[in-house]
């Protein structure tokens, strides 16, 4: 061959080893790129996952699921760390053994995903059997042969939360890009697990929400900014007397009965992010109920709303009443017989200053001693009833005779029925053993309950004051043919401040029972009413015999 057929050939050669050269690289780029796309594809689908739902099990599962395919391995799984106890716990696994991985636990100082989540790197070891950080007691428990893993760490804000491992591929052994590509995985399971938590932290809160909302003792009403209702609890249904379905949509004006421009300022305040308070007396549905009402505004399921919340306050406000009421009792109790005292006083100084000997000056007297006697009761009432309620009374405790005690009571509140004539009487049984009482005490239980009989029995009633013995004790009674109780105020009538509605006009403080109730019961005795609308009553009380 000639020298240009040499440099032919040579040159033929070293063409076909640049194109072969060429080819090859050709082909190793075209393989990157298609495991990078196969690597991109696989990213995208798994965080397709993560819009699915956010149920953090259900998340993961499908995650490792996506992952043990792309990495043709025996088995994947995920641990994360439950900080309560410091330990690793396997929440979800998928492939061979799993359901024997779920839940077990793992101390992070043991095997190679403690080590992971300790460090916080990645770890990949092709051959188990001569890496010391591997623990085979999961091995012996689940009957699963390690033998490559490769695990890295899911890390949120710099702390390591789980680990995630792939065991076994199938074909060869891991490298630097599955490493790397399942980062990216551990990176959106971290994503995952924080939406999971998220949600269930808004889901806890809103369930709180709905348990205060529905299980509270007040009514709450959720309305729109024009004040039409979305919502309503238990309570309230109870006190308005409407179903749920009834009051969607309708105004709060209806619901509460009261005129529409009622409603508007509170509403327009609350708009404004204030918090009105107004109150409302329902005039349907619940009548007598008096509601101290508050409006906020508040954010109802991504939108805003204005919560309405109704406070009972009914008794509140009786209770308010009450005492203005007795406020002005007890001013009117002390200045009728004050009054009197000051009368008679003011005639026998004018007797003595003009010695006018036609004025009654016994009588006046007379009259004078049974009102300051009057006032002197009601004001020992008055202390006194505290001092029983806190058992702070020491009892001044003597023989008493029973006999000489009822006419003591008797001529004290003699005069007030002998100006209503009303025939007052006694019946005392013979020989009744003494009690061993506070004398001054039962003297006034005695006044008291004969005072009341001459208060609300009508003129030319008929009074009775009765003694006798039974069973160990004596049983005293003060019957009258007055007005009587109604039943459902039996055994109210003993508390203090509880007064007949329909009285006839009587008046008083509503002590003189409550005192009596302490008094008898700080003896060791019981008190009780019988009584008949229009018919009468029979207060009774029994005191024990003896010193006991």
């Amino acid at each position: 061959m000639g020298g240009e057929g040499l440099l032919w050939l040579m040159s033929s050669v070293e063409s076909g080893k640049v194109e072969g050269r060429a080819e090859g690289l050709e082909s190793r780029q075209v393989a990157d790129v298609q495991r990078r796309l196969r690597e991109m594809t696989f990213l995208h689908e798994t965080s397709k996952v993560l819009a699915a739902t956010l149920d953090l099990d259900g998340v993961l599962r499908s995650l490792m699921a996506q992952v043990r395919d792309y990495f043709q391995v025996d088995a994947t799984s995920v641990a994360l760390v439950d900080e309560e106890v410091g330990d690793l716990v396997f929440r979800v696994a998928v492939g061979e053994a799993s359901d024997d991985m779920i839940g077990l636990h793992m101390p992070l100082d043991q095997g190679i995903v403690g080590w992971v989540a300790r460090s916080g790197e990645p770890l990949l070891v092709p051959e188990t059997h001569v890496d010391e950080r591997f623990y085979p007691g999961v091995d012996d428990k689940t009957g699963f042969h390690t033998r490559a893993i490769l695990a890295v760490p899911i890390k949120t804000n710099d702390r390591t939360i789980g680990v995630i491992e792939v065991l076994n591929p199938a074909v060869g052994g891991f490298d630097e890009d599955a490493q790397r590509v399942l980062l990216s995985v551990a990176d959106l399971a971290a994503v995952a697990i924080n939406n999971a938590e998220l949600y269930n932290r808004a889901r806890q809160a809103e369930r709180r929400y709905e348990s205060l909302f529905d299980e509270g003792s007040d009514p709450v009403l959720v309305l729109d900014l024009d004040g039409k209702i979305l919502d309503i609890n238990r309570r309230a249904i109870e006190v308005f007397g409407r179903s749920h379905d009834q009051v969607l949509g309708m105004p709060l004006s209806d619901l509460l009965g009261i005129p529409n421009e009622a409603c508007q300022e509170p509403l327009q305040q609350a708009r404004a992010g204030k918090r009105p308070v107004s109150e409302v007396k329902l005039e349907s549905g619940a009548e007598g109920f008096i509601l101290e009402t508050h409006m906020a505004k508040i954010d109802y399921g991504g939108r805003e709303a204005i919560q309405w919340l109704g406070h009972d306050i009914s008794e509140r406000v009786a209770l308010e009443q009450i005492r203005e009421d007795l406020t002005h009792m007890v001013v009117h109790d002390l200045r009728n017989p004050l009054g009197s005292i000051m009368g008679s006083l003011q005639l026998i100084h004018t007797a003595f200053i003009e010695h006018d000997q036609t004025l009654p000056i016994t009588k006046l007297l007379s009259v004078a001693m049974r009102s300051g006697q009057k006032l002197y009761l009601l004001i020992d009432s008055l202390l006194d009833l505290g001092r029983l309620e806190a058992r702070d009374t020491e009892l001044s405790k003597v023989p008493v005779d029973v006999d000489a005690l009822v006419q003591e009571a008797v001529e004290q509140i003699q005069p007030f029925a002998l100006g209503k004539d009303q025939d007052l009487s006694t019946q005392i049984a013979p020989d009744l053993p003494q009690i061993f009482a506070d004398r001054d005490l039962i003297l006034r239980v005695l006044t008291n309950l004969l005072d009341n009989a001459v208060k609300f029995t009508e003129r030319k009633g008929r009074i009775a004051l009765s003694a006798e013995q039974a069973a160990g004790e004596v049983m005293f009674t003060v019957a009258d043919t007055g007005i009587g109780i109604p039943p459902e105020y039996r055994q109210r009538i003993f508390d203090r401040f509880t007064r007949l509605e329909n009285a006839n006009g009587v008046k008083g403080t509503g002590l003189g029972l409550a005192f009596c109730k302490l008094a008898v019961e700080a003896h060791g005795g019981r008190i009780w009413v019988e009584s008949e609308v229009d018919r009468g009553s029979q207060f009774k009380f029994a005191l024990p015999v003896g010193e006991g």
